[in-house]
């Protein structure tokens, strides 16, 4: 059975399933170059079809992850278009009003009037029906739309495309991507800010049956870490990890004050939740109480992250508990916090835990379409996460001359992993783009930049000349799989091969992975890597340990900060140009800067 699968919301993309097997996924981020893209995911389509060779009229079915999407939202991109001070400017003129002062707003109407948000490019919608179509029909008649720009774009018939509920894609994600025993009884919880009416579902699973036992609309964890990271001034929807790298710096009278102010809202109630203190809103609420307090921005992100942690592990405990399993998988926006997945992997209740990559909504496609491909074919897990495109060698030498590469640069053909290890020990902070793109938000070595992880002068050389990236945040490792127990704190031996659950670390790793454990408290939230799954990039990391004795690497996606990670040789040009990387290995090539 072929199955294409779309997420439609924010973070679009599309995933390809072909006899129970992902073939290829990617997000339009990654092809239109617009962070966190919006709208019919074009380009994403053309890619995972031409990838698995499948024709559209092979597809059997086209399944959208979301029965309801806001089409106002979609259409001025919103979450891709919306700056920080947007945000703000949301908070004042709708919810405000709205929300305090029982007032109606013209905000959403005002901004599609707006250049910014009424520039048509990159959606391929047509919002006609908009003008003339009752608000309480928009979903029919954006439904109708969908199915009808597939039809314009790959000849779909609307028979073939049909829409699946968000949360339950979420579920099917999380359970049928992770490599997990599924003869044993599974708990399936996904949470995350919104998504059909919904934010949270709690679900038992065995074998190819997943049966949900119960969703709610009050789990509200996950909206209120996306208001603080507001009130923070950051940006929702793509700078919580921020929030959540910032939180550990917090000293313990310093964080207590915004921690109390959380812990009189939301608390945990059996299955689900319910307001101690219900605030009549979620920004001018926190935002007057932490400023009556005078409590500091650390705090705020100390207090949040201790709160987030405590209340999803004491629910968490009591799925567990109701439904008489060990055994757990994650997904949604919440599931994104590696910081909460570390808490839920360490309880007691749990002997199983894993986390599939990129549980955001960019993994709606994945899920939409496993809810349809299970019906008829043995869904097979994700055992790596290279489902995206490759530069093939014509791509690579159109790049090298772009860019006029054998003129600016030293150009290095078919170097050895022994001579990138070399460099990589001299101190050289190393890109590389080969092989096929990681899906998801996470670069697991093909999309990276490489450096001595031993060496903390290579955080600053990053943040400064490269990323240009907030200098708390803490970088992560990729590590070998045969050296993992000498760096990892993980007693129940738990999978991490996708960076998505953090860990304590050993002091032998906090002297050879000093530069990518977080320096205050000393987790990572690492890639562990075994040969099979990336022999390439396996060679490199085993070159430079038979040079140091160190068995990993410092490993941050390849991107100047605020852009989406690179795709193509072109895209990695562009950013060893405009950053102070010392080299970029492309197949077969690695280009240096001259000295």
């Amino acid at each position: 059975m072929v199955v294409l699968g779309i997420n439609g919301g924010h973070n679009v993309s599309a995933a390809l399933i072909k006899d129970g097997a992902v073939v290829a996924c990617a997000s339009e981020e990654r092809f239109t170059r617009k962070k966190n893209d919006e709208g019919y995911p074009r380009e994403s389509i053309e890619f995972v079809l031409n990838k698995a060779a499948v024709s559209p009229e092979q597809c059997d079915v086209v399944v959208y992850g979301g029965l309801w999407q806001d089409p106002i939202q979609t259409k001025i991109k919103r979450v891709a278009r919306f700056t920080i001070k947007d945000y703000i400017r949301e908070m004042h003129e709708y919810w405000k009003p709205v929300l305090l002062e029982n007032k109606s707003s013209l905000f959403w109407e005002n901004l599609q009037n707006e250049p910014r948000f009424s520039d048509p490019s990159g959606m391929h919608y047509n919002f006609d029906f908009l003008k003339d179509t009752p608000k309480e029909k928009w979903n029919e008649a954006f439904q109708k739309e969908q199915r009808s720009v597939l039809f314009r774009h790959i000849g779909v018939p609307s028979d073939k495309v049909f829409f699946v509920d968000h949360h339950k894609a979420h579920a099917y994600y999380a359970y049928f991507a992770s490599p997990i025993d599924r003869s044993k009884k599974t708990a399936v919880v996904t949470a995350d800010s919104w998504g059909d009416d919904c934010n949270a579902t709690i679900s038992v699973a065995q074998g190819n049956i997943i049966r949900e036992v119960h969703r709610t609309t009050m789990c509200h964890i996950a909206r209120i870490y996306k208001w603080m990271t507001l009130i923070l001034a950051f940006k929702p929807h793509e700078h919580e990890y921020k929030v959540m790298g910032l939180a550990p710096y917090a000293k313990e009278y310093i964080k207590k004050p915004a921690y109390q102010i959380f812990k009189e809202t939301l608390v945990v109630d059996g299955l689900d939740f319910k307001w101690k203190n219900k605030p009549p809103d979620m920004y001018f609420y926190f935002k007057e109480k932490f400023e009556k307090e005078a409590i500091r921005f650390d705090g705020i992100a100390g207090g949040l992250q201790q709160w987030a942690e405590e209340l999803t592990a004491e629910w968490i405990t009591n799925i567990l508990k109701e439904l008489g399993v060990d055994r757990l998988v994650f997904s949604g926006g919440l599931s994104m916090n590696v910081k909460i997945n570390k808490v839920l992997a360490d309880l007691p209740g749990v002997k199983d835990f894993f986390v599939p990559p990129s549980g955001g909504d960019e993994s709606v496609c994945m899920g939409a379409a496993f809810i349809v491909a299970q019906k008829k074919d043995n869904i097979r897990p994700l055992i790596y996460a290279y489902l995206g495109s490759s530069p093939g060698n014509d791509e690579v030498e159109e790049a090298l001359k772009e860019y006029d590469a054998f003129k600016k640069f030293t150009v290095v053909r078919n170097p050895s992993p022994d001579a990138i290890a070399e460099l990589l020990v001299n101190g050289s902070v190393i890109a590389r783009c080969a092989g096929d793109m990681e899906f998801g938000a996470r670069a697991l070595g093909n999309r990276s930049i490489l450096c001595d992880p031993s060496k903390w002068e290579n955080v600053r050389k990053i943040n400064e000349k490269i990323k240009f990236r907030d200098f708390w945040m803490p970088f992560t490792p990729t590590i070998l799989s045969e050296r993992a127990k000498e760096y990892l704190v993980n007693p129940k031996n738990l999978k991490a091969p996708f960076m998505t659950v953090a860990f304590d670390t050993t002091e032998l790793a906090r002297r050879h992975l000093a530069a990518a454990v977080h320096p205050y408290d000393f987790t990572i939230r690492p890639q562990v890597l075994e040969e099979e799954i990336n022999p390439e990039y396996y060679s490199i990391i085993k070159a430079f340990e038979r040079k140091t004795g160190i068995g990993g690497m410092l490993n941050t996606s390849l991107n100047l900060h605020g852009m989406p990670i690179v795709r193509t040789a072109s895209d990695a040009l562009y950013t060893f140009v405009n950053s102070g990387l010392d080299g970029l290995l492309l197949p077969g090539v690695l280009i240096l800067k001259k000295l």
